[in-house]
């Protein structure tokens, strides 16, 4: 049984990375572990994706910055801004928010009951 309470008959693990915006961190961690799970040749294994608790940069490309860092560190990054939606909380073993304001915020979110943050 997965930590949100659902089994997952695929056997794959599904993680989502939370930030506000999901321009810079999420999306950059988001990248970070594809790569890392790629390189293990353990990709296959998982689902991943990012979103935000807030809605202003919905469709945008990553953040310069970030994109740029990922690049010179030979991490491919492509993503376009969503966010976190009811279905994330059922859809994803493992939601794992980069601050606490977000997790508060993605607490405030969630349907009750859910266990997967």
């Amino acid at each position: 049984m997965a930590a949100n309470g659902n089994t997952n008959p695929s056997n794959t693990t599904k993680v989502l990375f939370v930030c506000l915006g999901n321009i810079c961190r999420s999306t950059m961690a988001e990248a970070v572990f594809k790569h890392a799970i790629e390189k293990r040749g353990i990709s296959t294994e998982f689902e991943v994706d990012s979103a935000g608790t807030a809605s202003y940069h919905v469709g945008a490309s990553p953040d310069s910055r970030s994109a740029e860092t990922c690049r010179k560190n030979g991490v491919p990054m492509k993503h376009r801004a969503r966010q976190v939606t009811n279905e994330d909380f059922t859809k994803f073993d493992y939601i794992l928010c980069m601050d606490e304001e977000n997790l508060r915020d993605l607490k405030d979110m969630a349907p009750k009951g859910h266990k997967s943050i």
